[in-house]
C-alpha cells in the first residue's frame, strides 16, 4: 500500500467573515443582494469570496454528479453484457443436451433462459 504525499501549502490568514444580521446564507445558495452588499461594505472582496465560494460549489457538484452518471452507465453496461454472456452459455447448453439425447433436460434448460431472460426484460434493472 503506498501512501499518498500532499503538499502542505501556506495558505494566507483570510480575516472571518462574520454574519450581517439578518442575513442568512442556506448551503449552497446565495444571499440576497442587498445582504451581499453589506458583506462588501463589511469586508472589502467578501461579496466576490462568496460568489467564487458557491461557483466552485456548484462545479464540484455537477462534476460529481457527471461521474455518478457515467459510473452507472459503466455499470449497467457491464449487467448487460454479463446478462447476455449468461443467456448464450445456458441456450448452448441446453442446445447440447437437445442434440445428445437429453431432450428433456435441454428443453426444461432452454425454457428456463428464456423465463429468466423475460424476467429480467420486464423487472430487472429497475433501481427505483
Amino acid at each position: 500500500m503506498t501512501e499518498r504525499k500532499t503538499s502542505k501549502k501556506a495558505v494566507p490568514a483570510r480575516e472571518k467573515i462574520e454574519p450581517v444580521e439578518g442575513a442568512v446564507i442556506v448551503a449552497g445558495a446565495l444571499p440576497a443582494p442587498d445582504d451581499l452588499a453589506k458583506y462588501e461594505k463589511i469586508i472589502p472582496g467578501g461579496a466576490g469570496r462568496l460568489l467564487e465560494m458557491a461557483e466552485r460549489r456548484t462545479e464540484h457538484q455537477q462534476k460529481m454528479e457527471q461521474e455518478s452518471l457515467w459510473a452507472e452507465i459503466r455499470g449497467q453496461k457491464w449487467r448487460f453484457a454479463m446478462t447476455f454472456v449468461l443467456a448464450l452459455v445456458a441456450a448452448m447448453f441446453g442446445g447440447i443436451l437437445l442434440l445428445t439425447g437429453s431432450e428433456l433436460a435441454g428443453l426444461i434448460i432452454i425454457l428456463v433462459d428464456a423465463a429468466s431472460l423475460v424476467g429480467i426484460t420486464l423487472y430487472g434493472g429497475k433501481d427505483e
